[in-house]
């Protein structure tokens, strides 16, 4: 009895007092190699001839060849099948003429065992069954010369393929240095050279290669939790999503140039929206946390993932291939570790970001700046067209502040009722004089808010296409009035205390007359446009709502037929909700509608819809000024 206390009290004991010595919480990050991939990577290496094959005998001038070609792998029970196809040619050299000919065509199925080897983080199999078939993909019984050919040059060759996995392995071993901060570089170190493989497991869509090792957990802080950020830690907090920001903009645009399908560009545009989105709603109430980001991280990539595996396949070059397998492999062991939770000591830093970057194989720079400009390769990646065009006007000389109500209402009856409405900003900083034109006043009112219903008209009309029914282009038209009215009430500029510039949110992230968040839309749009130009923020406005409008209201149009039409009412809140909130809105918004729970935005853009149904533009004013 004695002799298990004291073992007890050693298993308690024995962590406490030697921190180092292997007692650790157990850690398994997987290898995932789809078989796609795996068909990649193995024609990378070992089917390098012309047209992906691998000649194996050519000898006589070409009268014995012996060519491999397609292969194909496939989960069976728990081995892997490699189907490849065959052909046999086997003669005599007898001048310039082959005789004796014997040709053969077919296929040579392999049952293999994966293998790993421990030290040298390479995946080999061996043979456990076979099966050969004839060109009608029937089995075939095959003797004499064409299976001593198979047996002894077929099946030696496909048995000895091999995949390196030492880089991947490297390239995580050197990643965890870099997202485990508050561990000590020994307890990393002892972590990382403990790396060892697991069992293989062959599932139905890929080969998981499990990564065993111990990690040593983090005391939670005793610290007590603030209820509120203060700035500082609000500044740190948003500094790391936006590196978070910059990378996942890096990586979406890594497939600018992919053949990307309208469901794959969806997944992505959604992911990147969602995303960003999120980061606002967090925003609001100062919640933010560094669990936040890594929470963020882990579901953007678990919904793109499959769009970059699918897309990485297509690559024939061994180097590429195994970089992108080490950004999958370091991705996915960034996930197990983040579902383990806090404990750990998780940070997704930049450090860790700029190294998966580099695994991305791209010969771009990774440039590190939360930019304001826009992104041609984002709107590449989503197939978005060129942004809005900035269009100049003519310099006027800026009157002073004091001056600056006199001013406007001569400049909005000269000017605003025209047939062409200027813009007030192309490039540079805007002059004073050309956003006073649209600070709305009590003097100026009557003619500012028609000259305003122009701009948006106009740019409602540009965003549709010309084929569209006129019964869709004037829900459009209202949609877009209804929104610009809830969001701004018709404003782009303000002066607080004399101090004339763009309209800003609550929060600081949207601005001007649509109100578009920055945040959101950084990349897709010119954000000094937003602010300053009134034409160029109502466009990128419309565009954003006609996005939404054709990209998933029109997709799921089912669901808002109303006597098997669309319900216009249903169609017009929901894509509001959208602008406001981002693709996930659809459905939340339909769920809180149907139990009556709107939220009172909502209903206050269906009351200016239907004012804008009615053209009661006098209660643009109430909105601007208050009630008389």
């Amino acid at each position: 009895m004695v002799k298990y206390i004291c073992i007890w009290i050693l298993g308690i004991l024995l962590p406490a007092l030697f921190p180092g010595s292997g007692y650790g919480r157990p850690i398994e990050m997987p290898i995932t190699i789809d078989y796609p991939f795996l068909r990649s990577l193995v024609i990378s290496t070992a089917f390098t001839d012309p047209q992906n094959t691998a000649l194996l005998v050519d000898r006589a001038e070409g009268c014995r060849r012996v060519v491999v070609s397609e292969p194909q792998f496939f989960p069976e029970g728990d081995f892997v099948r490699l189907e490849t196809k065959v052909d046999i040619r086997l003669g005599a050299r007898l001048g310039k003429k082959c005789r004796f000919r014997i040709q053969w065509d077919g296929y040579v199925s392999l049952v293999l065992n994966p293998r790993i080897d421990p030290a040298l983080w390479r995946l080999g199999f061996s043979v456990v069954d076979s099966q050969v078939y004839d060109s009608q993909h029937k089995p075939a019984w095959i003797v004499g010369l064409i299976w001593k050919m198979i047996r002894g040059k077929v099946f030696d060759y496909l048995s000895a393929i091999t995949v390196d996995l030492g880089p991947p392995v490297q390239e995580l071993k050197a990643l965890l240095s870099d997202v485990l901060p508050t561990h000590t570089s020994e307890t990393v170190k002892r972590f990382v050279d403990g790396l060892h493989p697991g069992r293989i497991r062959v599932d139905h869509d890929a080969i998981r290669i499990p990564l065993l090792a111990e990690l040593e957990e983090i005391p939670p802080s005793k610290a007590a939790v603030p209820e509120v950020l203060d700035q500082a830690a609000l500044n740190r907090l948003t500094r790391q999503w936006e590196d978070w920001d910059i990378f996942l903009v890096y990586l979406l645009t890594s497939l600018r140039s992919a053949p990307l399908s309208a469901e794959d560009r969806a997944i992505l545009f959604t992911a990147l929206l969602e995303a960003r989105y999120g980061f606002v709603r967090e925003l609001d109430p100062d919640t933010l946390t560094d669990q936040f980001v890594q929470d963020q991280f882990i579901a953007t990539w678990t919904a793109v993932a499959p769009v970059f595996r699918s897309q990485r396949e297509r690559e024939t070059t061994t180097g590429k291939l195994l970089g992108y397998l080490s950004f999958f492999t370091a991705t996915d062991a960034l996930k197990s570790l983040q579902a383990i939770g806090s404990s750990l000591g998780l940070e997704i830093s930049r450090n860790g970001l700029i190294r998966l970057a580099g695994l991305m194989a791209d010969e771009r720079t990774f440039t590190w700046a939360y930019g304001a400009e826009v992104d041609a390769d984002l709107r590449k990646t989503f197939d978005l067209g060129n942004a809005p065009e900035i269009q100049a006007e003519p310099a006027e000389e800026a009157p002073s502040v004091d001056g600056l109500i006199v001013a406007q209402f001569e400049r909005l009856l000269k000017r605003l009722l025209s047939d062409i409405v200027p813009v007030c900003w192309a490039s540079g900083e805007p002059s004073e004089a050309s956003l006073e034109t649209w600070l709305v006043s009590r003097e100026n009112v009557d003619a500012y808010i028609p000259a305003v219903q122009k701009i948006l008209a106009d740019a409602a009309q540009k965003a549709l296409q010309r084929s569209d029914a006129e019964e869709h282009q004037r829900f459009f038209r209202t949609a877009v009035m209804a929104t610009a009215w809830q969001e701004s009430c018709w404003r782009q500029f303000h002066a607080p205390n004399g101090q004339l510039t763009y309209l800003r949110s609550y929060n600081g992230t949207s601005v001007g007359l649509m109100q578009i968040n920055e945040r959101v839309w950084r990349g897709l749009y010119k954000i000094d446009a937003l602010r300053w130009n009134i034409h160029y923020n109502v466009a990128a406005g419309c565009d954003i709502m006609n996005l939404y409008h054709t990209r998933y209201i029109l997709k799921k149009q089912a669901m808002f037929l109303r006597d098997g039409h669309p319900d216009p009412e249903l169609v017009s809140r929901v894509l509001y909700a959208m602008y406001n909130g981002g693709p996930g809105e659809l459905r939340k918004f339909l769920a809180r509608h149907g139990q009556g729970n709107d939220y009172t935005s909502d209903d206050l853009f269906w009351k200016k819809y239907q004012w804008v149904e009615a053209h009661d533009w006098d209660k643009v004013k109430i909105c601007l000024f208050g009630e008389e």
